[in-house]
């Protein structure tokens, strides 16, 4: 045992404690036999058909089938296998009723955390690193160059650690709430690796990849500097590998408290936001800009789901304040600030302002895009008040979380709906999704569109909700003064 493993055993035990079950060889040598066997199909059914071809570069391209076939055993091993161990590991301890001595160990919560991503994994891990071995030595065979190999190595690792660490956060959720799905995870997923896949939107299709342009060095502009592709998607999953960690050890340090503190939301929007600048920064034109309105958004969208506060936290937070004033009036400025309502109009703000920055250095004409941001809060807000509808109104009806659901549905796609059945365009841009796809390609033909009636609209539906959550918060504030 190599001197690394004996501090790893040492210094963290619950990778001992998972080393005793994946390490036996009662069930070792079955994962073994099963591993060799794919390696040895593998190579015996490309040496069957290398025997078969006839050319001076046949031993190459048999030498690259095989190298580009062990990198996809790779990814199943990282990223299908490792993940589902990952996902598993707190809601098997939920399910074998061991999850509250697991609670109750003396470590650290980074300690927990490495000790799931390490201990549940070493099966994996450690034919992930024989298949490194292997992937080396026909990638030399194949004439791969050194940095393609190593480029790949690093991108395989960094996108493993971001899948593997996002699977135990969506662990860590489901076993919070005994069994419930984890859907806002999955759904933060979407913006979480968006940054990754939006690049490949604005790749020059005139410049395919080839002998003399390998994928090592294809080039990527963020922030006109050129960073080559696999580089650069390793650097942003270490990024988003690191908030996923954060989540993480917030969830096992504050088991009640939301993925994202508040402060924890606004860093993770500006630093998104840096990555979404620095994609669209080079090709910024009038007709990108809205597209990187869209894009940018997507956080400010699902992070308060990320970041919600629960109706304890509220009465939680006013009973802290409380007992300093007699008044009530320190109470209701506390439980304003500390309102999920609050803290999403302070990431859409900072949205605002790097959309006008974009918007103004992509020579928009000013008065569209204002008056579009305006529209789009009021689309923003009123989905916000569903969101705080479900917190104030969860504690008394509990099934109240399918009504709002079936609410957003209706207001996001009624409008369309309407708009096809009735054939009257104007229609759907009274849906967040029909304004959208307006503003990012116009509708053809001609017909009119009252853009106040849009705000006209908006302000009514949310006059509702604003009154009920009203209602609820002077609930809260009375109910703190009684205490």
């Amino acid at each position: 045992m190599s001197s690394i493993t004996k501090i790893l055993f040492v210094k963290n035990p619950l990778i001992k404690r998972y080393s005793y079950s994946v390490l036996r060889p009662s069930q070792f040598w079955i994962y073994l036999t099963i591993y060799i066997a794919v390696v040895a199909l593998l190579l015996f059914i490309n040496y069957s058909s290398y025997k078969t071809k006839t050319g001076a570069d046949k031993n190459e391209e048999f030498y690259n089938n095989v190298y580009y076939q062990l990198i996809v055993l790779q990814v199943i091993t990282l990223w299908i296998w490792a993940a589902i161990n990952s996902k598993s590991a707190l809601t098997t301890e939920l399910s074998d009723k061991t999850y509250d001595f697991f609670r109750l160990l003396p470590l650290s919560a980074m300690q927990k955390t490495t000790g799931i991503l390490l201990g549940r994994n070493l099966l994996p891990i450690l034919f992930a690193a024989i298949n490194v071995i292997l992937t080396l030595v026909f990638g030399f065979l194949g004439k791969r160059s050194i940095s393609l190999q190593l480029q790949v190595i690093l991108l395989l690792i960094s996108s493993s650690l971001f899948i593997n660490t996002l699977a135990l956060l969506s662990s860590s959720t489901t076993v919070k709430k005994r069994g419930k799905t984890s859907i806002i995870v999955w759904i933060l997923f979407l913006f979480f690796a968006g940054p990754l896949l939006l690049r490949f939107i604005f790749l020059p299709t005139h410049q395919p990849f080839g002998k003399n342009n390998e994928v090592e060095i294809y080039p990527v502009k963020f922030y006109n500097i050129e960073i080559p592709i696999l580089l650069f998607i390793t650097l942003v999953c270490l990024y988003m590998s690191l908030w996923n960690i954060l989540g993480i050890l917030r969830k096992f340090t504050f088991e009640t408290e939301p993925i994202f503190s508040r402060k924890g939301a606004f860093l993770y929007l500006l630093g998104y936001e840096f990555i979404v600048i620095g994609l669209f920064m080079p090709h910024l034109s009038d007709k990108t800009i809205y597209p990187f309105w869209l894009v940018s958004l997507i956080p400010v969208v699902f992070t308060p789901v990320g970041s919600i506060k629960s109706y304890d936290h509220y009465l939680e937070c006013c009973g802290l304040r409380g007992g300093h004033s007699d008044t009530g009036k320190s109470m209701t400025s506390i439980l304003f600030l500390n309102s999920n309502l609050t803290l999403a109009v302070g990431l859409f703000f900072v949205w605002v302002i790097f959309s006008v920055l974009m918007a103004m250095i992509g020579k928009a004409d000013p008065s569209r895009y204002i008056f579009n941001i305006v529209i789009i809060f009021s689309f923003y807000f009123f989905l916000l008040l569903l969101l705080e509808l479900y917190v104030v109104y969860n504690p008394i009806y509990n099934k109240i979380a399918i009504l709002l659901v079936f609410l957003t549905i209706l207001y996001l796609f009624l409008p369309l709906l309407l708009y096809f059945t009735l054939d009257i365009p104007s229609l759907c841009f009274y849906s967040p999704i029909g304004f959208f796809a307006q503003i990012i390609e116009p509708f053809e033909g001609k017909y009119f569109v009252n853009y106040t009636s849009i705000l006209i609209v908006n302000a009514i539906l949310c006059v509702i909700p604003a009154c009920l959550i009203s209602k609820r918060y002077f609930y809260i504030l009375a109910l703190r003064r009684k205490m």
